[in-house]
């Protein structure tokens, strides 16, 4: 009996997560409810708040889940492995719009969310320094192994910041005037190839991507 009420316990938490990315993603996530979102999930309101406790909570969790695959896909240590790098930055950006595209709402609302809820700033905030950090490095290494054209400490901490803004905030741009789509996600990557990478390669940089052109 009490595995069969633990199962029923993490389906009814596994539909309301699934109902609220669906109606997130499909909507304005400002003007969904949790009534909204347990209507869809085929349970009470009461089954809900056993759950989460307000729409923030749910968000956050998708948010935290977002992160957690995210981070799970290794894709930074993966491109620096690899011996091109940009076949698997090409690899990576491809599996990211598959991930984005999951949670949309998150990236297309993702201004908004964080001035509403402090738990949500606190963790996009800590993660996106995470990430810069992240970028840093990597473009420390595209440096050090002569593929990038040397760039000063200022400026390399700017370029990565930069390289962060255009991944994590094109779809709330994408989404003023259009939805936000595969195409939108899959344009941020031409976006950072063409005007972040490209015009900084060096000779063996250029000839890397040559090599997956």
């Amino acid at each position: 009996m009490i595995k069969y009420n633990m199962k029923k316990k993490l389906d009814a938490k596994t539909k309301i997560k699934q109902s609220a990315i669906k109606l997130f993603n499909e909507n304005d996530s400002l003007s969904i409810t949790t009534n909204h979102i347990a209507k869809h999930a085929g349970i009470s309101p009461g089954n809900l708040y056993y759950h989460y406790k307000n729409k923030e909570e749910i968000v956050l969790d998708l948010y935290n889940e977002l992160s957690s695959k995210f981070s799970k896909l290794n894709s930074f240590e993966n491109m620096i492995l690899n011996e091109n790098f940009f076949k698997a930055m090409d690899e990576m950006f491809n599996q990211y719009a598959k991930l984005f595209f999951e949670y949309r709402f998150l990236l297309r609302d993702a201004a908004v969310l964080i001035c509403l809820d402090p738990n949500l700033k606190e963790a996009f905030v800590k993660n996106q320094e995470t990430r810069i950090k992240q970028i840093e490095t990597v473009l420390t290494y595209l440096i050090k192994e002569g593929i990038l054209n040397i760039l000063n400490r200022t400026s390399l901490n700017k370029r990565a910041k930069l390289h962060w803004f255009i991944t994590a905030y094109w779809q709330t741009f994408a989404s003023t005037t259009g939805e936000v789509t595969i195409e939108s996600i899959h344009e941020a990557k031409e976006v950072f190839f063409e005007f972040m990478i490209f015009p900084n390669l060096t000779e063996k940089g250029k000839r890397l991507i040559r090599e997956i052109s």
